[in-house]
């Protein structure tokens, strides 16, 4: 019981952006310039790079409720980091970001496969942590594919979504939740978490 109620506690976990570092008192001498330059033609790091380690291999992709305790644990803190924003992640655009929440409900709804009664009640496209994950709530269908397949539906494939800002699209159903990472479109990691 302790173990399943660990795994659903990610479901509120929130951003904890980084402070962006100082301006500079003084305009940089060309030597700063310079080396600037170079640091931002080298090649971004993986986003795994800032990420605790992964709770299971890829491509596996689902931590059950029986799993050990310092699996089910290290999830928590994966999932928790996938959502946190690092210090070249672009800004929420929030508008943006309010006008996609809105047209992923007639979305969700649509592949949402509980009973009518049930969608009802349960289907929701929220935002949580100012922007940086949305969240699919649903009956029945929540899988490792469907946050990407809803946001392509929207027109908003993962790189359009990490362009404003958005860091993670999560869904979550009566059986599991499964947080898709923008950054990464193979970085995607379920857990045994039913709504009630």
């Amino acid at each position: 019981m302790r173990a399943a109620v660990l795994l659903f506690c990610v479901a509120a976990a929130c951003d904890q952006p980084k402070p962006s570092a100082p301006a500079e008192a003084a305009a940089p001498s060309s030597t700063t310039t310079a080396t600037a330059a170079t640091a931002t033609s080298k090649p971004r790091p993986p986003a795994s790079a800032n990420l605790p380690p992964r709770p299971i291999p890829k491509p596996q992709n689902t931590v059950g409720s029986g799993a050990p305790q310092d699996v089910q644990m290290k999830a928590i803190a994966y999932m928790t980091a996938l959502a946190a924003a690092q210090p070249d992640d672009m800004p929420v655009d929030e508008p943006w970001v309010k006008n996609l929440v809105d047209q992923l409900g007639p979305i969700v709804r649509t592949m949402d496969r509980g009973n009518a009664e049930a969608k009802g009640r349960l289907d929701k496209v929220e935002t949580v942590a100012g922007g940086r994950r949305i969240d699919l709530l649903m009956a029945s269908g929540c899988d490792a594919q469907l946050p990407a397949r809803a946001a392509q539906n929207a027109s908003a494939p993962l790189d359009v979504l990490l362009s404003h800002g958005v860091l993670v699209v999560r869904c979550n159903d009566s059986h599991y939740q499964c947080l898709q990472s923008t950054r990464d479109a193979d970085d995607v990691l379920c857990t045994t978490a039913p709504r009630h």
